[in-house]
């Protein structure tokens, strides 16, 4: 026992020493998002515009959110590809939850996706699956079960209230719920980085079986690391659906796992787990929003942006494993 809480705080150790290139590779996202804002300060026509900004920040919001639960399976080494599921099934559960009134359909939405995240964290935690696998599986599955719920329809939310709150409230530029993703990160950063919780995620996917040996409660880690990620998946769907205006099980969060993927990895946490980065994969999904924002705006095909999300996320796995 005692050998192997040595091994396990010598990884430790090691994740707190970092060489120049992984230092390097830690701030490449600011960096990035630095040049493109100047670039677009200089040659898009509109951008200085607060409208666009508070534009971008309302789609940034609910992405932010799904990107700190995929942070934190990543960081385990696993991955949860049924957060825009969540999102979807959320803002349907809300919709049927209407007759109660605004919070009680947000909370049901919020519900709906704490569910699909203890159903995944209890598929990986209990019966071994393969985190890849039962996602998948979830995010057919929840997908589908939205759409029944709703036979497919889109349902209006009610005007006025917390849904006007969450959809278009805004202090001076910044949205109401650009805020609460705001806060939400930090409180998941010092989680991460002061609490047992938080340590023992990142022992897990540094070493799996030395976390077993040193009696860190792996299950449990991972089920409430997934039951989190399915928890901010169904506030995104909330969020989602307010600005939207409307429960939509067709469209909302579809694709936001791949994005939520992108930007983890281009923030800074790496796929081979270990290592959580909450700063950075908040930087990437703005990064990613400005570099849509900036094509659509430049008039160019919206595939280039695509292509050149790929190409930042080559890079970025390219430094990773360059630095180990």
């Amino acid at each position: 026992m005692a050998a192997s809480r040595g091994r396990l705080a010598a990884l430790a150790e090691r994740a707190g020493h970092d060489s120049p290139l992984a230092l390097a590779r830690a701030h490449s996202v600011y960096a990035a998002f630095a040049v493109l804002i100047v670039i677009d300060l200089l040659f898009t026509p509109g951008f200085r515009n607060v409208f666009v900004i508070r534009n971008l920040l309302f789609a940034a919001a609910p992405v932010i959110l799904v990107t700190l639960g995929q942070s934190l399976t990543i960081g385990t080494r696993g991955i949860d590809l049924s957060v825009g599921s969540a999102m979807g099934l959320a803002a349907a559960v809300m919709a049927l939850a209407l007759a109660g009134g605004a919070w009680l359909a947000v909370a049901a939405g919020v519900g709906a996706g704490l569910a699909v995240g203890l159903i995944n964290g209890g598929l990986v935690a209990a019966l071994d699956i393969n985190p890849l696998i039962s996602s998948l599986a979830l995010l057919v599955a929840a997908r589908g079960t939205a759409e029944a719920l709703l036979d497919g329809s889109r349902v209006s939310l009610p005007e006025g209230g917390l849904f006007d709150v969450l959809g278009i409230g805004a202090v001076s530029v910044i949205p109401i719920v650009a805020i609460i993703a705001v806060i939400v990160a930090g409180l998941v950063a010092v989680m991460v980085r002061t609490t047992v919780f938080g340590r023992s995620l990142l022992f897990i996917g540094a070493n799996k079986a030395a976390a077993i040996l040193a009696g860190i409660k792996v299950r449990r880690t991972l089920l409430l690391v997934y039951a989190a990620s399915g928890l901010l998946a169904g506030l995104a769907g909330v969020f989602a659906a307010a600005r939207l205006g409307a429960s939509d099980p067709n469209y909302i969060g579809v694709n936001y796992e791949l994005d939520a993927i992108a930007a983890s990895v281009i923030g800074g946490t790496p796929l081979s787990g270990g290592r959580v980065s909450i700063l950075g994969g908040v930087a990437g999904v703005l990064l990613l929003q400005v570099l849509g924002a900036s094509f659509i705006m430049n008039d160019i095909n919206f595939s280039y942006a695509q292509i050149l999300k790929a190409l930042f996320i080559v890079a970025a796995l390219y430094l990773q494993r360059a630095g180990g």
